[in-house]
């Protein structure tokens, strides 16, 4: 796991339970102390957290902090690449669908350039581009402001696309969901973006790995019911998954492989 990584972990931990011990830290992401006391360090510098004796305490507005989509990309890739291959048959030829700027979604439609007769919306340039030399892909762009960090698009234009097509399926990337409150993102922009895209198609897919479960972040987007299918992985509790399938969503949980992980082609 690099460095960036590795604190991007640390963040999350510390989005949920505000206060962590450095010898927990070395034990969840399986370093050593040394490595942990510099990672503390720099992000202590980034006005991120108060480090303490045998630890640190958050200072940030952290339901509203977003990783970089870069580094996203590197986090959790094994979950994410199975996650992917098991919501891919989701999809059929002949579909129109809409894939929402994550990073997950990123890994799904990786699967997706030979389908034939599929048309794509997306508000992901990552995304677009994926399907350039996709002969059997109709692809389309909402448009839009371009959040440079997250390499979304969203605001006005992409609202205004959104609410004048219809859609067979949606498939939605979740940073936080929680069984009774519902799903949440960091920012109102991209939640308007999973609010539009809910009330145009007729057919919601959410992908979400298991650390994104039991959280809440600062915008809400809508009740865990909105779903029609949740695609997981393994690691998740299976009373998180009992819980969303007793709501009438339907979850499938991916298995995560030997080779899962690795950089793709």
């Amino acid at each position: 796991m690099l460095a960036e990584e590795r604190r991007i972990r640390i963040r999350d931990i510390l989005s949920t339970q505000r206060t962590v011990t450095a010898a927990q830290l070395t034990d969840l992401l399986q370093v050593t102390p040394a490595t942990i006391r510099r990672d503390l360090t720099a992000l202590e510098e980034e006005g991120i957290l108060v480090r303490s004796h045998g630890g640190a305490s958050s200072r940030t507005a952290s339901t509203r902090f977003q990783p970089p989509y870069d580094a996203l990309l590197r986090t959790n890739r094994a979950e994410k690449q199975a996650i992917a291959r098991a919501a891919e048959k989701l999809i059929l030829d002949g579909d129109t669908i809409f894939l929402e700027g994550s990073t997950t979604v990123y890994e799904m439609a990786r699967h997706l350039g030979r389908r034939s007769r599929l048309t794509v919306v997306t508000n992901s340039p990552p995304i677009l581009f994926l399907f350039q030399h996709s002969p059997g892909v109709t692809v389309i762009c909402t448009g839009g402001e371009l959040q440079k960090e997250q390499s979304y698009l969203s605001g006005m234009w992409t609202s205004r696309a959104l609410d004048e097509i219809r859609l067979d399926k949606a498939v939605l990337g979740i940073t936080a969901i929680d069984v009774g409150y519902g799903m949440s993102t960091a920012s109102h922009a991209e939640a308007d973006v999973k609010k539009r895209l809910i009330k145009a198609s007729r057919h919601r897919i959410a992908l979400c790995d298991h650390s994104k479960f039991g959280r809440q972040n600062f915008a809400f987007v809508g009740p865990v019911t909105d779903l029609h299918a949740l695609v997981t992985d393994d690691a998740t509790d299976t009373e998180i998954v009992s819980d969303v399938r007793k709501a009438g969503v339907e979850v499938i949980v991916a298995r995560v492989t030997k080779g899962d992980g690795k950089n793709p082609d």
